[in-house]
């Protein structure tokens, strides 16, 4: 029973049905149920009930399923951790929102290479709700995103702050101000991210929350859309610190924090899927990449 016939019966569980199933792990749709029909026979029991609609679990089939999730990550976390003591090329997949690229992951990579050369990475940047889908689908080792939501499913294993900052061009009527108001920014064309971004959402909230009515001149899933706006000096974009420094370093504009507890207690949280038993290197490179992302800001 230990692994492939658990790892079967939990992919058609998680897909729904034994062809997708079998997509997911690569395997014809034949070899997916020759595995189920293995499971049953050492359980001794139907797992599924086939209906015309479908497969359903049988009550034998829910209290298998609960005990081949922490078997299945279990044993791909050990098998991992063996194969970082035989020296295995070992590759960690990142997946994250924009704003974190230019801001601490590659010098993370760089300072943890030094002494893992056989590790290598993988990055993937998606939209916040897409880095909580890929955690919880397990399609990545770590999730990097603002504000996680709390889940049953993710735990946020560090917290970096990542306040959200107003972006303005150098020589802006606002450059001087120590904070910009709701009420001041609205004043100006403003650039936002697409309604799908965390930073967005939060800063709509506040928005409401303060009676202010806002339409953006330009609204965008590219941050480096929203930067080129401001180095345009067509106005003020919204952005969070991770993805305005370093307009602000280069001399081509301000970042200026906005008014609201709100933007200042945002964070950037590095997420896993909470039942994953992290192997060992994946939780050493957490370590690096969160002191990169601290030493960043």
């Amino acid at each position: 029973m230990f692994p492939d016939p658990l790892r079967a019966f939990r992919s058609v569980v998680i897909n729904g049905s034994i062809r997708k199933a079998g997509d997911a792990l690569g395997l014809a749709p034949s070899s997916v149920s020759r595995q189920i029909a293995i499971l049953e026979r050492q359980m001794g029991t139907a797992l599924f009930d086939r209906k015309v609609n479908g497969l359903q679990l049988t009550y034998a089939g829910r209290l298998v399923s609960d005990y081949a999730e922490d078997v299945v990550i279990g044993f791909d976390s050990l098998r991992a951790d063996l194969d970082d003591l035989r020296g295995s090329q070992r590759l960690i997949k990142l997946t994250m929102v924009e704003s974190v690229v230019s801001a601490g992951p590659a010098q993370a990579i760089f300072e943890f290479s030094k002494q893992y050369e056989h590790v290598h990475f993988e990055f993937e940047i998606v939209p916040a709700p897409a880095v909580l889908e890929a955690v919880r689908q397990q399609n990545c080792d770590v999730g990097i995103t603002l504000c996680a939501e709390p889940s049953d499913m993710i735990a946020t294993v560090a917290r970096v702050p990542e306040p959200v900052f107003a972006v303005v061009p150098y020589d802006h009527a606002l450059a001087q101000n120590s904070e910009i108001s709701l009420a001041e920014i609205n004043d100006y064309p403003v650039a936002l991210p697409s309604t799908d971004f965390r930073v967005r959402r939060i800063f709509d909230i506040a928005l409401a929350e303060a009676g202010v009515r806002l339409q953006p001149h330009l609204q965008s899933n590219s941050f480096e859309a929203l930067r080129d706006f401001v180095r345009s000096g067509a106005g003020i974009a919204v952005l969070p610190k991770g993805a305005s420094l370093r307009e602000q370093q280069a001399g081509r504009a301000h970042c200026i924090p906005l008014q609201g507890d709100a933007f200042k207690e945002s964070t950037l949280d590095l997420i896993v899927y909470k039942q994953q038993r992290i192997p060992r290197l994946v939780r050493l490179f957490i370590d690096t990449l969160r002191h990169s992302i601290e030493a960043d800001r």
